[in-house]
């Protein structure tokens, strides 16, 4: 399947450390990001993330449109995939819980967007019923924003 769709809005699933640093980090590089995560405080948190990211993205290098009012968040992970060209998974390691995960958000993301994951369970959880891109970044929990730049 090749893949030609633009991608302009990226919805991350999960805003933990990881799913934080991925947020940043596509804001700092100019996209839309929606983020979504059913966890008390998770907005709160993730927000905080990112200002105490932007210092260092901006001395790495800000991309043009880059700036962190691009955000946006949802507890309501239908609506952020919705119309998200690209979906960064950032859920918790357990392969019952991500096999779930995958199903909904296969279900919830127009059958054209990429679906990526930071899972180790990538045999596991990536189970698309519509043909779908699917790609495991493997990225490790220790990594922090600054590490991934």
């Amino acid at each position: 399947m090749s893949f030609k769709k633009p991608i302009h809005r990226i919805a991350i699933v999960g805003t933990g450390v990881i799913g934080a640093s991925w947020a940043a980090q596509y804001l700092a590089r100019g996209f839309d990001v929606v983020a979504t995560d059913p966890a008390p405080n998770a907005e709160a948190n993730l927000r905080k993330y990112v200002d105490d990211a932007w210092k260092d993205l901006t001395s790495i290098g800000l991309s043009t449109g880059a700036s962190r009012d691009r955000l946006t968040f949802t507890t309501n992970m239908k609506e952020a995939l919705s119309k998200a060209d690209f979906v960064q998974e950032n859920g918790p390691e357990r392969p019952d819980f991500k096999i779930k995960l995958f199903a909904e958000m296969d279900a919830a993301t127009p059958v054209d967007s990429l679906i990526a994951s930071s899972s180790f369970f990538e045999k596991l959880a990536a189970r698309p019923s519509r043909n779908r891109v699917v790609k495991a970044v493997g990225l490790s929990a220790k990594i922090r924003c600054k590490s991934l730049i």
